[in-house]
């Protein structure tokens, strides 16, 4: 009796394994990049996503680096605010005092990832409205 109710437990169990390691994702995203030449290898760029929500995420490119993935974002109609700030890292104590660049915003204005797997990719500075 014991070999049979461990043996029809297992049996349960790996047959509803699978079903949770092949379970999508359905959290959205969003792809950052930065475009290089007008960004170079001396400048970065802090990519910040919020939403009103509390949700508040951000991701440092550093000109000519390989976009990345702003991920694990929950898809709901609550849209999405998308800002960039690009500033120089200094190479030599002068510049530290230098004034950073400015906060832009995007172009489309706010983000709505309201389906499961939704994402938008953006450029900076091509998406962006900059205040310089």
């Amino acid at each position: 009796m014991l070999k049979t109710t461990i043996a029809v437990s297992l049996s349960i169990i790996l047959s509803t394994a699978p079903q949770y390691v092949l379970a999508s994702d359905d959290t959205c995203e969003i792809h950052v990049a930065v475009s290089s030449p007008p960004v170079l290898p001396n400048n970065n760029v802090a990519f910040n996503v919020t939403n009103d929500n509390g949700l508040s995420k951000s991701i440092i490119l550093q000109g000519g680096s390989a976009p990345k993935t702003i991920g694990k974002l929950i898809c709901s109609s609550s849209p999405y605010t998308v800002s960039a700030t690009m500033y120089s890292t200094p190479q030599n104590s002068a510049a530290k005092l230098a004034p950073p660049i400015g906060q832009c915003s995007l172009r489309a204005g706010n983000v709505i990832l309201n389906g499961p797997n939704n994402s938008v990719a953006v450029v900076f500075p091509n998406d962006f409205n900059c205040n310089q």
